[in-house]
């Protein structure tokens, strides 16, 4: 096969359709091996097989792709699954045997909608940095005030600043708060404002901005990924239309010749009956003059003959 023709396979639907059940089957045979039993030796020689159909993917689709297979990072995501897959996992390298798993992982790479997610991840660590940083200003600064608050009279919840650190962090998730609160109430009435104030900031503010960064991330990647899809259609049409108008630029150009060449034939025959008019006017215009002579002729052989008909 060409090169052209191994290009076209791996870009193909099928082909990403069989190497996403491979990669669901190498999932399940996984799975399936951590229960041991008989079929534990069947299971590794059919894991032996789909390591080798990765290798031969990722065969095909450096010959296809060549220097273009490294642009992308999923492809290198990839192609590190398979070198981890293909490394014997013995002796000094058994701790790869634990980095099989990552196998199950390149169900990413082929469906992509869970690409565009993890793209979007990606993309809103910049800002979602910026919110997490605000998040953790927040828990520090309700520790210290916490543990000085409440330090002496709950040391279990807020003894020292790890202790306190601790406590706020379980507050976030609201998980449990109600026992931190009841032991804080007992000793200050009044705390409840605290926790209530903490926990709104918090778990209700904070991390709703942390998920309106990611959905808005996550929104520029679909847009962006449709505006491709737009420029694509673009461009077909594009040269669609260029393609018609070249037809028609070509359809008047031959018209626009046959209708010279029909102009130039009325031209070529024009000018081959335009002398005979002209020579039947010479005619008329010297028939008075051949007449007078053809008469003159007549009368100077008139006195001829009777001369002849004396003699």
């Amino acid at each position: 096969m060409s090169r052209e023709q191994i290009t076209r396979v791996v870009e193909s639907r099928w082909f990403s359709n069989v190497m996403l059940l491979v990669i669901l089957v190498n999932a399940g045979i996984l799975g399936w091996a951590t229960y041991g039993g008989s079929a534990l030796p069947y299971l590794l020689i059919a894991e032996q097989v789909i390591v080798g159909v990765f290798v031969i993917e990722m065969a095909l689709k450096l010959y296809a792709w060549r220097g273009d297979f490294f642009r992308a990072p999923w492809n290198w995501f990839d192609l590190l699954v398979v070198v981890v897959s293909v490394i014997p996992a013995t002796g000094p390298f058994s701790v790869l045997r634990i980095l099989r798993v990552l196998r199950i992982l390149r169900v990413i790479t082929a469906v992509p909608q869970m690409r565009m997610i993890i793209t979007a991840l990606f993309r809103s660590v910049p800002g979602m940095g910026t919110v997490i940083g605000l998040l953790l200003v927040t828990i520090y600064t309700a520790a210290i005030i916490a543990q000085q608050m409440f330090g002496r009279d709950v040391p279990e919840y807020f003894g020292d600043l790890g202790v306190s650190l601790y406590t706020m962090f379980l507050l976030l998730t609201t998980e449990n708060w109600p026992d931190v609160s009841d032991a804080v109430l007992q000793q200050h009435p009044l705390g409840w404002m605290f926790f209530v104030t903490y926990i709104v900031i918090t778990a209700f503010i904070m991390l709703n901005l942390v998920i309106g960064v990611i959905v808005t991330a996550m929104e520029q990647e679909v847009n962006e990924e449709r505006w491709v899809e737009d420029q694509e259609l673009e461009a077909v049409q594009h040269e669609a239309v260029m393609a018609r108008l070249d037809r028609l630029g070509a359809q008047v150009e031959r018209l626009d010749r046959m209708l010279r060449e029909q102009r130039g034939d009325a031209g070529g025959a024009d000018g081959a009956d335009g002398p005979v008019p002209s020579e039947a006017g010479a005619g008329a215009e010297a028939g008075p003059g051949a007449v007078a002579d053809t008469g003159c002729g007549a009368g100077a052989a008139a006195p001829g003959n009777g001369h002849r008909a004396d003699g």
